[in-house]
């Protein structure tokens, strides 16, 4: 009798957990279905944080930046970027001499989203940017190896306005021996302006469909 209720209480709980899985997969083929064929176009809903105010206009067209669910490439990064990075100081060609081929055991360097990622807010920069990022490969810097850095802090190297990953020529010897006489700081602090020129008037259609297929619908 004991034996019996047993195989019925098991039984009864495997039929309770394949109707749970069964209404589950029935779920997410309705949800699927209303995505690809009833024209839902928030894309919003996908999106796993808030987009950084750089690339906000883009979210009117996931296709900017992405081929359907593929990991954002530098190809696309320098669509928009190359003219800046045009003389980055850690740029590909650095990593690719066998001298600091190393580092990249550190830090993915040749690859943009090994520092930046889209969607995750930080410290007011925009796409991700961890602020021990220098320490992937200068961590000595701070342990004895340049006094003037004694006491500074793993995060302090570009929160605290000192340097720039892609373009440190501002405090290269060279540099630094070539302006000796000039004043500290500035009188009047400011930021260079920067032209933004618009090659389209208009964000393009927003169309979920063709962003899932990669383009090709």
């Amino acid at each position: 009798m004991a034996s019996k209720s047993a195989k019925s209480f098991t039984l009864k709980s495997v039929f309770n957990l394949k109707t749970l899985i069964g209404g589950a997969v029935i779920l997410l083929l309705v949800w699927l279905i209303a995505v690809f064929n009833f024209g839902l176009e928030q894309q919003s809903i996908f999106l796993p944080g808030v987009t950084s105010e750089g690339h906000f206009g883009f979210e009117a067209s996931c296709a900017s930046c992405h081929d359907g669910f593929k990991k954002v490439s530098n190809e696309t990064c320098n669509r928009c970027h190359e003219a800046e990075l045009a003389q980055d100081i850690h740029g590909e060609k650095k990593f690719r001499d066998i001298r600091w081929a190393e580092k990249l055991e550190n830090l993915d360097a040749l690859t943009c989203t090994a520092c930046h990622n889209e969607h995750v807010q930080m410290y007011g920069r925009g796409v991700h940017l961890q602020p021990d990022l220098c320490m992937a490969c200068h961590q000595g810097i701070i342990e004895g190896d340049m006094k003037s850095h004694d006491g500074f802090t793993e995060e302090g190297c570009w929160t605290a306005g000192c340097h720039n990953y892609h373009d440190h020529r501002s405090i290269s010897t060279g540099f630094l021996y070539d302006n000796l006489d000039q004043p500290p700081m500035l009188p009047v602090q400011q930021l260079p302006d920067i032209v933004v020129e618009a090659t389209v008037e208009s964000a393009p259609t927003p169309n979920l469909k063709q962003e899932f297929l990669g383009g090709d619908a």
